[in-house]
């Protein structure tokens, strides 16, 4: 193997070492998320499971629109100094201000478009969550690097998410969306009265003309950020919508299953993001390399060939608390098999986004995901009235699709891709 390409492959490994590392150090808030999703399932049945798994993607959402890009913007722009003086409390008090007002968007959502669904009481009652989120100083404890307070509120939230569900779910035996609603809420409280007790000063309620002209200067900087941010969920929560309007509550709660697993190994392929990223600021390369992107592709195709293979036992070991019938299992099986494709798109990209992002190319990063998830909602508003139900899977992937054609078409036309 010529010496260059060697290397290449050197840098690749250690993409990959590295994002691995990441992804272990978030293992511990994940599995226990898993873990008491079972328990969720088991006690919601299908039917409610599926309509959980719609809560929970609108308050996903909702999350975003509140955060509006300004944690990337904090780490970019500001780091230490967003820990000291006024710049402190004009970002602890912009970051309130933006929660108070997607909790009064998100409660104009639930009643304009939730109010015979569900979902609503459980939808009104997180909207707590966006005060009491527990990664709400999160950008507080990062841009200081106070990293033992850090991982104090990690483990803290871990300790108190178990012991909440654990008394609620096993012991009260809660089975309805609105009360373990409420149960999410509590778990976040412990976590959140730590960071008030870390960065809350009495100087935050006192918004002066200062203020004002800050927080219209950081929405304006932040614009670009957020885009991209909120644009990702037009990716496969929008299969998850798609399949709530036209099919059956059966298939949805055997969808949502599916759903939820890749949701989780997307969320994962953000840590190889930022580990690629990480590498690229150690090189000089402008371009990208097929064999980096072949071996890192490579490296998650082998990975994902249990979704392909024998997606029923993925199915039945992750989610081994869940009530199966043999139906619900085949047709969560079809959808597993299907949108795991999407985190093979994923890997193909993976260089050309940290590239972008490395480069600061903010905008344009911001464009590609907005055309690509414009293109994937139209592929779902216009399929799902054409195609049966069963297709929606496959039509999810249009984003990703888009997206990875659109930057590698990008890349050539910049004459950007090199071996």
């Amino acid at each position: 193997m010529p010496k260059h390409l060697f290397y290449a492959s050197l840098q690749v490994l250690k993409n990959i070492k590295i994002g691995i590392f990441i992804s272990l150090v978030n293992i511990l808030i994940q599995g226990v998320n898993l873990l008491f999703h079972n328990i969720i399932a088991r006690n919601l049945g299908f039917v409610n499971f599926g309509n959980f798994g719609i809560l929970l993607n609108d308050y996903t959402i909702f999350c975003a629109i509140a955060d509006f890009g300004m944690l990337a913007l904090i780490l970019a722009y500001f780091g230490k100094r967003a820990t000291e003086g006024s710049l402190f409390t004009h970002i602890l008090q912009l970051r309130i201000l933006m929660s108070a007002t997607t909790a009064a968007l998100m409660i104009g959502f639930s009643l304009l478009f939730r109010r015979n669904h569900d979902i609503l009481f459980g939808e009104l009652i997180l909207v707590l969550g966006l005060f009491f989120q527990h990664s709400f100083f999160d950008w507080y404890f990062i841009s200081g690097k106070f990293w033992k307070k850090l991982l104090i509120s990690k483990v803290l939230h871990t300790i108190s998410l178990a012991l909440t569900m654990e008394i609620c779910l096993c012991l009260f035996n809660f089975n309805t969306i609105h009360s373990i609603a409420f149960a999410m809420v509590v778990s976040a409280v412990p976590t959140f009265s730590f960071g008030v007790s870390q960065a809350f000063s009495i100087k935050t309620l006192k918004l002066g003309r200062h203020f004002w002209l800050f927080s219209r200067l950081m929405i304006k900087s932040a614009f670009p950020y957020a885009l991209t941010n909120i644009a990702s969920y037009a990716y496969l929560p929008v299969g998850l919508y798609a399949v709530s309007i036209v099919a059956s509550p059966a298939f949805l709660g055997a969808y949502t299953f599916a759903h939820r697993i890749t949701l989780l190994a997307s969320s994962l392929m953000v840590y190889f993001i930022y580990s690629s990223v990480l590498t690229l600021h150690q090189s000089d390369s402008s371009k990208i390399r097929i064999l980096d992107q072949g071996i890192f592709t490579l490296f998650v195709t082998i990975a994902l060939i249990p979704f392909w293979a024998a997606p029923n036992w993925v199915l039945k070991i992750i989610f081994f608390a869940a009530p199966w019938t043999e139906d619900s299992l085949l047709t969560s099986a079809y959808c597993l098999r299907i949108l795991s494709f999407s985190l093979v798109f994923q890997a193909i990209r993976l260089g050309m986004i940290s590239t972008l992002l490395k480069e600061k190319r903010t905008l344009t990063y911001g464009f590609f995901i907005t055309a690509g998830g414009v293109l994937n909602i139209a592929s779902c508003v216009v399929g799902v009235k054409v195609f049966t139900p069963d297709k929606i899977p496959i039509l999810t992937l249009s984003g990703d699709l888009f997206l990875t054609f659109f930057l590698i078409c990008y890349f050539i036309k910049n004459r950007r891709i090199g071996w």
